[in-house]
């Protein structure tokens, strides 16, 4: 059979009004609960971060006294650097004189005997110094002077080449080689004529750096 309202007209529509009331207060409630749910959330994260700030900023407060306790290590750490650095710059930049006297017995020809040998460094290989602009001009200066003697002025002149082989040095110079006799005790008429030998002096000059020595100043600035 046909189902039918027999319902007036009037009641059919207070029931529907109540029915949309009813479904638009049930859905006020839903968002309600939604809108509790959400602050409630947010509230629960916003918590959660101040105190991993709060965590955050108490380490970075120790770290920070730490660093403030090391700070006087820091500074002696660097005068340490630096000073490594500057001793590393003057060890590389040094007049290598023990190895200067190794290829010296290495080239000298057997039959030269060296009788003195001074050497000084000139001021501007001099660590610590102004660089002296240009260099100087060979036979300017005598930083090596080699004083000895040998049979013939040929010996010098071999020695005198043998020298041109050792790097450290540039501007061999022939200062003076003079031939004299042997002087003995006792001498006749008969004997044979005295020998003689050749002494001489030979200067040189040290090779300048390619650049200038290192200062062993440190720059009180620096170290704060």
């Amino acid at each position: 059979m046909k189902r039918m309202n027999l319902l007036p007209q009037e009641e059919r529509a207070k029931a529907s009004r109540e029915r949309g009331l009813l479904w638009a207060v049930l859905i006020i409630v839903a968002l309600v609960a939604v809108l509790g749910l959400v602050t409630w959330k947010y509230k629960s994260d916003v918590g959660a971060k101040q105190d991993e700030l709060a965590s955050i900023q108490a380490d970075t407060a120790v770290v920070q006294a730490q660093i403030a306790e090391l700070s006087p290590y820091a500074a002696i750490q660097y005068q340490r650097d630096s000073m490594t650095d500057t001793a590393k710059g003057i060890y590389s930049s040094s007049v290598p004189f023990s190895i200067m006297l190794q290829e010296l017995s290495l080239v000298i020809p057997e039959n030269v005997r060296l009788q003195t040998l001074t050497a000084t460094v000139p001021p501007a290989m001099v660590p610590g110094t102004a660089a002296v602009a240009g260099t100087p001009a060979a036979g300017a200066t005598a930083d090596v002077t080699f004083a000895g003697q040998t049979a013939d002025h040929r010996d010098v002149a071999e020695f005198m080449t043998r020298l041109g082989l050792i790097p450290q040095l540039m501007g061999i110079t022939l200062t003076s080689s003079t031939e004299a006799a042997t002087t003995t005790e006792t001498t006749t008429a008969s004997s044979a004529p005295a020998p003689t030998y050749t002494t001489f002096t030979v200067t040189a000059q040290l090779r300048p750096y390619t650049q200038p020595p290192p200062s062993t100043t440190l720059n009180p600035e620096a170290v704060q």
